[in-house]
Order: C-alpha cells, then structure tokens, then sequence
C-alpha cells in the first residue's frame, strides 16, 4: 500500500476548501451582473415591474414638491437664434426666479415637456393650478410686460423677432397673454370648486374643452368644434370678450371666430359677440382695461341661469 507523505495530504485538503469557497462567489458575481460598479441597476436589466412601477410614478407624481414645478423652454436647444446675445437673453431669463417664481402657464402651455406630461394627471396639473394661481397677478403682469419689451431690445433677440424667429415670437405672445391666461386657468367650477382648466384637460371625449385654453396664445377654435357647452366654457368666453377689445392681445385676433363656432355648437347668444376687438390702447406697460374678478364672473353666471 503506498503511503503519501502528510504533506501531499494538507496540501490536496487546503485546495478542495479553497475551490468549494469559490462557487458562492461566482454566483453572487451572477446576480449582480445587472447593475453598474456604482450600483446602479442597468436600463437593459430592469424588470417589467419596474418600469411600470416608474411609469406610475410620473403620473401620479402630485406629491412632488414645488421645485418641481415645470418650466418653459425646459427642451429649448441652445442653437434656436442667430444672434448670441438673443440666446444669452433666453439663458439669464430662464434663470430669474423673480420672473420663473410667476409659473405662467402661458409660457408653460405651448413649451413645457414637464407641463406636458402632468397634463396626465388631474393631481399633477391641480399643483401647478394651486401654485401658479396663488402669485400676484398684477405684480407677475407687470413683470411679464418688462420682459416683453426686453425682448425685443436691439441688444437682446429684436433681429430674431423680426426675422420671424418662431421662438422669439412664440415667447413674446405668451408674455403678452399672461394676465388673460392666469384668469382663465383660475376660474373654477362653482359647484365641484374644481378647476375648469383641470376638467378640460382631463376630459378625453371633448378634445374642445381643452383647445379653448389656446385662444389667448393666437389660436382659433374652428366651425364644428364642439367643447362642452359649460359654466366653465361659458366664463371663460365672457372674460375672453373683454380682453379681445384690447390692442394688441391675441385674442384680438382669435375671439370672435371662436365665439361664432361655440354658438353654432351651444346655441346663440351663449358667447357674446357683440364687441369691437382690438378697440381699447395699451397704457404704458400694462393693459388697458381690468377684468372683473373670477368669483363675480361664476356668481353672475349661475346666477343668469335662475332667471
């Protein structure tokens, strides 16, 4: 019988432990072979579970906290102007929270992707609703004013403007809106005291309700368009005639063609149509004329409707 030196014997022991003790390893090794040296897990490794956990997380972010409140121009390239003293503009604006602490929604409506996708939850756009209509109108009007007119300086992005930069002139208009904006996305239902821009927003089968938010921004509601003929559709109109007599404003130019196609769809006489557009003059910095408050507005609708 062959005899092993005590040696070979410790030494074939020592290795048989060592390859044992080695397998846990690989396969922890294995397990983690989805995430990043930093520990992040890696997009293509992720589980279906997670993505639809994080899909549901972005509609239904309403508990989110004001600093995240969209902002416009939050896809803007920086290349959108030819002259770089116009983008400089755009960069030193966008970062004034004197100005960004207003979340205008005229700047936001046309030129926000975070707006746009909170546009998927009735919660998410009521955050915005509560914040932006909690700001000083009057003072974020006249801020919205200065800014305009700041635009269109020789040093700033007047050569773009007048170049027919879209953006720039885009941007312009929404200043320009914000106070009749303001008070349209701030009425609310005098029933429900919801907002009437969260109801329209969120009301899949009347595209319409929502379109009509787009008239102060230049926008027409065309002949056989058919928005929910509403106390909220209907307060929105009135206090749009009043702002289509001011010079100036888009809805100038977007008031009466909207109104003439809400009445062929609600009946006559629903949207008052008898004004002059465009017949009151911009004072100074502002506008000319105020708009009755939002309550008076609701209260004298409902109302009308008694009688």
């Amino acid at each position: 019988m062959a005899r092993y030196n005590p040696l070979y014997l410790i030494l074939i022991t020592v290795l048989c432990l060592s390859i044992a003790s080695a397998q846990p390893v690989e396969q922890n090794a294995n397990m983690h072979s989805g995430r990043h040296a930093s520990g992040a897990i890696i997009a293509d490794r992720q589980s279906t579970i997670y993505q639809e956990r994080a899909a549901r997380d972005i509609v239904t972010a309403s508990n989110t906290t004001s600093t995240d409140m969209p902002a416009p121009y939050d896809t803007l390239a920086y290349n959108f102007a030819n002259t770089t003293s116009c983008i400089d503009f755009y960069t030193k604006w966008r970062a004034n929270k004197t100005i960004t602490d207003c979340h205008a929604i005229s700047l936001l409506l046309e030129n926000s992707n975070a707006f746009f996708h909170t546009l998927r939850s009735s919660a998410a756009i009521t955050r915005v609703l509560e914040t932006s209509c909690t700001q000083d109108a009057k003072k974020c009007t006249s801020i919205m004013d200065d800014l305009a007119a700041d635009l269109l300086k020789s040093e700033n992005c007047r050569e773009d403007y007048h170049n027919g930069n879209s953006v720039v002139k885009g941007t312009y208009r929404d200043l320009v809106a914000y106070e009749p904006m303001y008070r349209a996305t701030c009425l609310r239902n005098s029933v429900t005291q919801k907002y009437c821009f969260v109801d329209a927003a969120s009301n899949s089968s009347s595209p319409d309700d929502y379109n009509i938010y787009f008239m102060p921004l230049g926008n027409s509601l065309g002949m056989g368009s058919k928005p929910t003929c509403s106390e909220c559709l209907q307060a929105s109109m009135d206090l749009f005639s009043g702002w289509a007599k001011v010079d100036g404003q888009p809805l100038a130019t977007t008031y009466l063609l909207s109104a003439k196609a809400i009445n062929a769809h609600c009946g006559a006489g629903f949207a008052t149509t008898n004004i002059t557009v465009g017949s009151d003059a911009v004072t100074g910095a502002g506008l000319a004329i105020p708009l009755p408050r939002v309550g008076m507005v609701i209260s004298a609708l409902v109302a009308l409707s008694f009688v």
